[in-house]
Parts: C-alpha cells; sequence; structure tokens
C-alpha cells in the first residue's frame, strides 16, 4: 500500500513531464514560440530536475519520505497550474521549472521508502516496478491525452492534472507514515548518524575524483537520450515530419518506446543478476540501441508495423541503461550509496538541458520560425541523438564490470 501511494506520485510527474511532447504544436501556437525557444523552455524542467537530485538524497536521510514528497507532488500540481493559464513561453519556462524541481523527489522517495519497509530480497523488483509506474504515466500523456486535447482542448486536461496533483500531495501526506525509530537505529549500527552526515560537499568531492563513476554516469545519459529527447519531447513531431504518419499514431508509436524500456529495464536487470555480470549487459544495450536508432533514421518510408516494432526495439534495447544504477549500488558503501545514485541520475537528467533545445535549433536551421521543417531538416536534429548514442557505447566499454552483493540493492529511473 505504501509503495502504491508513493509510485502514484512518480505516475503523475511522469505525465506531467512527458505532456508537453503532445501539447507541443498547440503550445507552441498559443505562445508564438519556435522549435528551438519551444525546446529551451521545456529544457528547464531538467534544469530543475538534475541539480536537485543531490539534496533530494540528504533532505530523504535527513526528514524522511512524507516530509519531502508531499510538498514536492504540490510543487508539480502548481507548474500544471502554470501551464494551464498561460500564453507566454516564458511562463511555460517556469512552470517547466517547478515541474522539475517537484519531479526530482519522486524517483528517489519511492526508492528511498522500499528501503525502510520492504524486506532486502524484495529490493530487486522495487525498481522495475517504478519504472513501469513511470512508463504507465508517460503512456497516458501520449494517445490518451490527445484524445483529450482533441475533444476538451488543451487547457482543460491540465487542469484536471492540476487537481489531481493536489488529491495525491494531500494522499501522501495522510498515508505515509514518518520514519520509523528502529530504521534510524539501523543507520546507526552502519556507521552513519542521521544527525551529522559527512558533508555533501566533502562527499561530492569525493565522487567527482571517482573516474569510474563519469564514464558509467555519461554512457547512462547518452544511453538514456532516447527517452528523455525523443520519448519525452521530440519523438511526435519527428515521426509526424520524417515519416509522414500522423500525429495520433506518432503518439501511440512514441509510447512504445517507453513500453519497451521499462520491459527491458525489469529484463536486463533480472538477468544480470542471473549472469552474475552486469557491464556485457550494459554495452550490448547500448550497441543494440545505437544501431536500432540509426535504422529508424534510414526507415522514414517504412510499413508502420516495421517503424512500430523499431520503436519498442529503441525501448527494450535501451532499458540496459537502468544497470548503470544497479553498478553504482553493487561498489558504493552502505551510508553513501544513496547520493552516489543521485549523482549518476544527476548527470543523466543535466544532459537533456542541453540536447532537447539543441534538437530544435537544429531541425530549425534553414527554416523560417513560422514554417515546418522537412524531414531532412528534421533529421539535423534527430543526428544529434543517434551521435552522442554511439559516444555512450563508447564509454561503456571503459566502466568496471559489478556483480550483485548479497544484499540486494537496485535502483532506476
Amino acid at each position: 500500500m505504501l509503495f502504491l501511494v508513493c509510485s502514484l506520485f512518480y505516475f503523475y510527474e511522469f505525465f506531467a513531464r512527458v505532456a508537453p511532447g503532445v501539447l507541443q504544436p498547440e503550445l507552441m501556437r498559443v505562445t508564438g514560440s519556435s522549435q528551438g525557444e519551444f525546446g529551451l523552455a521545456m529544457g528547464m524542467y531538467f534544469l530543475a530536475y538534475a541539480p536537485s537530485q543531490l539534496l533530494v538524497g540528504r533532505l530523504l536521510d535527513r526528514f524522511g519520505v512524507r516530509a519531502v514528497v508531499a510538498p514536492a507532488a504540490l510543487v508539480v500540481a502548481l507548474g500544471c497550474l502554470l501551464f494551464a493559464s498561460t500564453n507566454n513561453v516564458v511562463v511555460l519556462g517556469l512552470g517547466r521549472l517547478m515541474q522539475g524541481l517537484g519531479s526530482s523527489v519522486a524517483y528517489l522517495g519511492v526508492i528511498y521508502l522500499a528501503m525502510i519497509w520492504f524486506p532486502p530480497k524484495r529490493h530487486g523488483m522495487v525498481p522495475g516496478l517504478t519504472v513501469a509506474m513511470g512508463t504507465l504515466g508517460a503512456s497516458f500523456a501520449q494517445y490518451p491525452l490527445l484524445i483529450l486535447t482533441k475533444s476538451w482542448g488543451w487547457r482543460i486536461p491540465l487542469l484536471v492534472c492540476t487537481g489531481a496533483g493536489l488529491i495525491i500531495a494531500l494522499m501522501l501526506w495522510k498515508l505515509l507514515p514518518k520514519r520509523p525509530n528502529w530504521f534510524v537505529e539501523l543507520m546507526r549500527e552502519d556507521g552513519f548518524d542521521p544527525k551529522s552526515p559527512q558533508p555533501l560537499a566533502s562527499l561530492i568531492k569525493e565522487i567527482m575524483r571517482d573516474r569510474n563513476i563519469w564514464c558509467l554516469s555519461l554512457a547512462a545519459a547518452g544511453l538514456y537520450l532516447p527517452i528523455s529527447v525523443i520519448g519525452d519531447l521530440w519523438g511526435v513531431t519527428f515521426l509526424h515530419i520524417h515519416s509522414g504518419l500522423s500525429t495520433g499514431l506518432s503518439s501511440l508509436l512514441t509510447t512504445l518506446i517507453f513500453i519497451g524500456f521499462a520491459a527491458g529495464g525489469i529484463a536486463t536487470g533480472h538477468l544480470s543478476d542471473r549472469l552474475k555480470r552486469r557491464k556485457i549487459l550494459f554495452i550490448t544495450g547500448a550497441i543494440l540501441s545505437s544501431v536500432i536508432a540509426v535504422a529508424i533514421a534510414l526507415t522514414n518510408s517504412a510499413p508502420l508495423w516495421l517503424t512500430a516494432m523499431l520503436m519498442i526495439a529503441l525501448g527494450l534495447t535501451t532499458g540496459s541503461q537502468l544497470l548503470a544504477f544497479v553498478m553504482t549500488a553493487d561498489v558504493a558503501k552502505r551510508h553513501n550509496r544513496a547520493v552516489k545514485l543521485a549523482f549518476v541520475n544527476f548527470v543523466v537528467m543535466v544532459l537533456p538541458v542541453f540536447i532537447q533545445p539543441a534538437v530544435g535549433f537544429l531541425a530549425q536551421v534553414g527554416v523560417a520560425k513560422s514554417l515546418v521543417p522537412s524531414p531532412g531538416q528534421e533529421l539535423q536534429g534527430y543526428g544529434l541523438v543517434v551521435v552522442l548514442m554511439f559516444i555512450s557505447t563508447g564509454l561503456s566499454l571503459c566502466v568496471k564490470d559489478t556483480k550483485p552483493r548479497k544484499e540486494k540493492f537496485v535502483m532506476a529511473h
């Protein structure tokens, strides 16, 4: 019950995160913004989300889940309200910033809760289930949201989203318990006193000197781009222009990336436990996802069924990205594991701050602000994602292999 309530927030924040990708044409029309300007405003989500990661882990350690997660849900809801009530691209960016700030708590909050209340033998399944909840939220923000928008317009669904966020915030505050005293005692037995933890600056300095965690984080960030850039924002537009599909079909096909990602993450996590090897699966996923991304670029006139298969295959292979968190957890000390995992998530989420607008600007090169890019110009932006995915594949070769601990703990997006 506790996991369901907390993961509902992750479902909600993922819906809010992905919704602008479907609403993009209407939002650009009412704000009069270009693709690059719109991408810059939407990138504010990651600008707030990413830097907050290192602080979120410390806040959860200090104050517990309820005191941090419930206010965060309220902030996401207020961000949705700004979206629903403006015609200004700057205000959209501010709303996106608020959504990112509140959403930065959702994922770590679910995992932290599971670490307290779930037995260790079940920790391995929690990340996969969490990703599934996020995927479900992303799926609802694709084709179902498009149908609602055609019937009610784009503002009403966002107002409903605001109301849902307020209800979720209240549920989190009322239903989640305070951190139990027995868990605090376990932390002390492990050599960590929550009242006087290692200074965050000192811990960050230690992480910055770790070459392996940098390679792992950057590889994971590149491998995650099909989700953070294509799935979250530009997938519908790319398929609509590049493949000539309707907005509805493009939205439906983009949803397949998220479904594949959830399934791939669960499968690779389980397989790596069975094989007791992580790196080989991480590298394999990076290589295959990069090749599939190229195939999508080359098949603009492919049959619908083939495009659908390529999109779900892209998600499946990208799911190996979750192993970056598993490998980090395998070698991190218990008392600073959350901050190290937060650092990996920080790098993964900060890259889209730059890549989302860059894709939009590259697609707009040589095109007047009021005109739609051609398929070839749209490929200019998509090509950046492909190049970065191949770079991440190279970085994946440099990471150290790990194997499961007896104490199973895994973390995912």
